[in-house]
């Protein structure tokens, strides 16, 4: 092995990637407080983003683990060549790993799912955000080319902590899935994302 190589647990990189997101999450708590309005939609952009990303790297990385046990072993080779493809993006993993290795699909239209998907959605408009190159027109004035950044502007505090519990909550679907009771969601996120038991 090279000796530039790092090691780690399978769990480190959600952990890191999900205190990341919570040390965000309050320096947008700050920014409100402080009242700059600019810093908290800038941050809770980047909360929004980082949350989805949190989600997907806990899909590769828990599935990763959950395929090497006896009892989900039938889901290596797919699961494997999924991680190994560049074309298997976090909606196919959404939709297909819970059905292939626990026989049930996440409820991707009510709860914690659907709220996953409407903050994916929000984080796919921020990423590949786009000029819609509109005209705005006042009396004796029309401004060609603007930019409807309706969905950036919304950002808030409350933005940028939903979608770490959104993420969070999301997690719970999948550890459902897998038969953990809801009474040890808390120490399950714990062992994930580093989220202290309540």
């Amino acid at each position: 092995m090279p000796s530039n190589h790092t090691l780690s647990s399978p769990n480190n990189m959600v952990w890191e990637l999900f205190q990341a997101l919570r040390r965000l999450c309050s320096r947008v708590a700050e920014s409100h407080v402080e009242q700059d309005d600019s810093a908290v939609r800038q941050d809770a952009a980047l909360c929004v983003i980082l949350s989805v990303q949190c989600v997907e790297v806990f899909f590769n990385v828990y599935f990763r683990v959950l395929i090497s046990e006896p009892a989900y072993a039938h889901a290596a080779e797919k699961i494997s060549a999924d991680l190994a493809s560049t074309q298997c993006g976090l909606d196919r993993k959404i939709k297909d790993w819970p059905l292939l290795v626990f026989g049930q699909k996440l409820p991707l239209c009510e709860g914690a799912g659907q709220r996953f998907i409407t903050l994916k959605n929000i984080r796919h408009k921020l990423m590949h955000f786009t000029s819609t190159h509109e005209t705005l027109s006042i009396p004796g004035i029309a401004i060609h080319g603007v930019a409807d950044t309706n969905v950036y502007q919304a950002l808030s505090e409350k933005s940028a902590i939903e979608a770490l519990h959104t993420a969070e909550a999301f997690l719970c679907e999948i550890f459902r899935l897998r038969g953990i009771s809801s009474e040890n969601f808390p120490h399950a996120l714990h062992s994930w994302t580093g989220r202290p038991p309540i």
